[in-house]
């Protein structure tokens, strides 16, 4: 990966930590789950139907914060890979002195 789409990573990762520590947004993400997770619990026994809505819900958030994760990871990952990178470059530059 070159160093551009590195930074974008790094970025990237760094947003979507701070998106995961935000207060307002876990607690909308605990509504939301517990919206759901309520509708599934008191679903009546033939309705199939709400039930696989809400578990599609439920799953839908998991993948959100799923996917914020990685970016944090990938972001992780990118940031190392920078900081290799800028340090190749320093012993390449000091060999040429």
């Amino acid at each position: 990966m070159d160093e551009i789409k590195l930074g974008i990573a790094q970025h990237k990762g760094l947003h979507a930590q701070e998106l995961l520590e935000n207060t307002l947004l876990n607690e909308a993400f605990a509504a939301i789950e517990e919206r759901y997770l309520s509708e599934w619990r008191s679903s009546k026994v033939a309705d199939q139907e709400a039930r696989e809505a809400a578990w599609r819900a439920l799953k839908t958030l998991d993948g959100i914060k799923d996917l914020l994760k990685r970016y944090v990871q990938d972001g992780r990952i990118a940031a190392s890979d920078l900081a290799r990178l800028s340090e190749e470059t320093k012993r390449k530059n000091a060999r040429r002195i």
